[in-house]
């Protein structure tokens, strides 16, 4: 609250040791925990612009299944839940369009950008007003799901390949920018800065910018431009790595997952990408905190 003077903090993961959705709302000096009921597993749960709608889905990166996307009215005290009419739905990320309007970000297919199946998947932005869905809308062929910049000049993906398309080339066009080698998490920022965070597995040019030669899967989170160029890479404490990276409306922050060598994931982390640290703001005994996401009341 001190670091973003805002006296409104909402807070949102599964724990995936039970598939509950944990929302934790602070107002002043008042906290609040809250297990919302959800009628599948909560991934990728996503603050609307306002706060006051979470949207997720329930099939997660990387892990390919039938995947449902669903929006909980925050401002209802029964949490009331709208479900997208949509073959496959999955990766949510909030918007606002050139109109104004509210809308979603998402994919049809959560599977291996290696599949075949993915070169005919799509990525779509559907409206979403007055607790309900408008008329999807594919903005790009091929699933992205690390997310399209807020010109839609650039759609980005990480599963496993680390993926660059430009809206301006030919549609059949996707520029690989890590050596064929495996990523994930992959995050473009919310601002229009355009800057791409993911995380990896120890590749050749994560060791050639870090000149680490021995760290860990997912120690470190690296940062793009919209060229593919390494801008920095923040470490993780040793016993820990990073997972579930994603940025927040706040510009220069995301909000992420410690992973303790043992396999805890009960620290939630708020990364500060000019300062390239990070601190924890949550520990969560006996949870499994996975696709975190943090809102900002006024700032």
């Amino acid at each position: 609250m001190d670091k973003f003077n805002s006296s409104s903090i909402k807070i949102a993961f599964n724990d995936e040791e039970t598939n509950e959705l944990n929302y934790i709302e602070i107002n002043g000096n008042t906290i609040r925990h809250e297990i919302i009921a959800t009628p599948t597993a909560p991934n990728h749960p996503q603050f609307s612009p306002d706060g006051s709608k979470l949207a997720f889905s329930s099939g997660a990166e990387g892990i390919l299944s039938q995947s449902d996307l669903y929006v909980i009215d925050l401002s209802s005290p029964e949490r009331q839940i709208q479900k997208l009419e949509a073959a496959n739905a999955a990766i949510p990320r909030w918007r606002i369009t050139e109109t104004g309007d509210t809308a979603i970000l998402y994919n049809d297919y959560i599977g291996s950008d290696q599949d075949s199946i993915w070169l005919l998947s799509g990525t779509f932005l559907v409206s979403y007003s007055n607790n309900t869905f408008g008329v999807p809308l594919k903005l790009f062929n091929r699933s992205y799901n690390g997310g399209v910049s807020t010109d839609n000049a650039l759609a980005v993906t990480g599963s496993s390949k680390f993926l660059f398309h430009y809206a301006s080339d030919d549609d059949s066009v996707n520029i690989d920018m890590y050596n064929g080698e495996q990523v994930c998490n992959v995050s473009i920022s919310r601002d229009s800065n355009k800057i791409i965070s993911f995380l990896e597995a120890r590749g050749s040019r994560g060791r050639e910018f870090t000149q680490n030669m021995r760290y860990h899967w997912h120690q470190y989170i690296f940062y793009t431009d919209s060229t593919g160029n390494i801008l920095k890479a923040i470490k993780c404490e040793d016993g820990f790595v990073f997972n579930g990276t994603e940025w927040l409306y706040v510009p220069g922050y995301q909000i992420g997952t410690l992973i303790s060598t043992e396999g805890e994931s009960e620290r939630l982390a708020l990364i500060n990408y000019e300062s390239e640290s990070y601190f924890t703001i949550i520990l969560a005994p006996g949870k499994q905190i996975v696709h975190p996401d943090l809102w900002v009341g006024t700032f």
